[in-house]
């Protein structure tokens, strides 16, 4: 009897290794196949930019199709690479799951300002300074307009657009941001009937402080609609358009 059960047990779990390979790689001995693809979208301000369709129709133009083919005969690393050329994919990453799914996490970049230039060219600008088309679904960010060409929009005007992303109350109280013919930069508040004139955008976060008490010190006290225009454009120097 005691030589019975080792041989027992061993059969038993001989029985059950055979069903676990036979479980993991279907019946009859077939190869696990895609079931579907299921989508991760990370960082994005919009994830409309980038869905589930968008995916499926950049890997089936490229005949990466993967659903009902072998999961082990996925191109993973390829499917990234071509994931990453959509403009508003930064990086993708994709691996089976255990219900036999292609997962893709995907991060995208995020659009940080909208430009219409005097050009007539309209695109976004994203957190690195890469130029980013615009597609039918509008995304709720600072609109810049004039003189403003890529090189600057990835420059220039992305240190101001950071600095007034630094702070809370600028970052409410900005909607748009104009640039003149001379590089200078006139701001739009959401609240007053004034432009305020910063100048280039060297020392930006300073500017804007000195912005800040004003509003704190001078505006507060004589009302917000009394001006026209503000300028810190100059160091050291608050100088203040009356409205007519």
């Amino acid at each position: 009897m005691k030589k019975i059960l080792p041989i027992l047990f061993a059969a038993l779990l001989g029985a059950y290794m055979i069903f676990g390979i036979i479980f993991l790689t279907g019946k009859n001995g077939d190869k696990r196949v895609c079931q579907g693809v299921e989508l991760s979208v990370r960082d994005s301000v919009s994830n409309e930019m980038v869905t589930l369709a968008t995916v499926m129709d950049m890997l089936k133009d490229n005949g990466m199709d993967p659903v009902g083919k072998p999961m082990d005969k996925l191109l993973l690393d390829s499917m990234e690479n071509v994931l990453v050329k959509h403009p508003f994919i930064d990086r993708a990453q994709c691996f089976g799951t255990s219900g036999d799914y292609l997962k893709v996490n995907v991060t995208t970049k995020v659009p940080l300002v909208r430009v219409r230039n005097d050009r007539g060219q309209d695109f976004y600008v994203d957190s690195h300074g890469g130029i980013l088309p615009c597609r039918s679904t509008a995304i709720h960010v600072p609109v810049a307009t004039g003189h403003i060409d890529y090189a600057f929009a990835g420059g220039p005007l992305l240190e101001v657009v950071n600095a007034i992303n630094a702070s809370r109350f600028w970052k409410a109280q900005i909607e748009q941001i104009n640039v003149t013919d001379k590089g200078f930069f006139e701001l739009v508040p959401r609240v007053g009937y004034h432009i305020l004139e910063i100048g280039t955008a060297q020392d930006v976060p300073v500017k804007l402080d000195r912005l800040m008490n004003f509003y704190e010190k001078g505006l507060d006290n004589v009302g917000w609609n009394k001006y026209s225009r503000i300028s810190v454009a100059y160091q050291n120097q608050v100088v203040c358009r009356k409205r007519k």
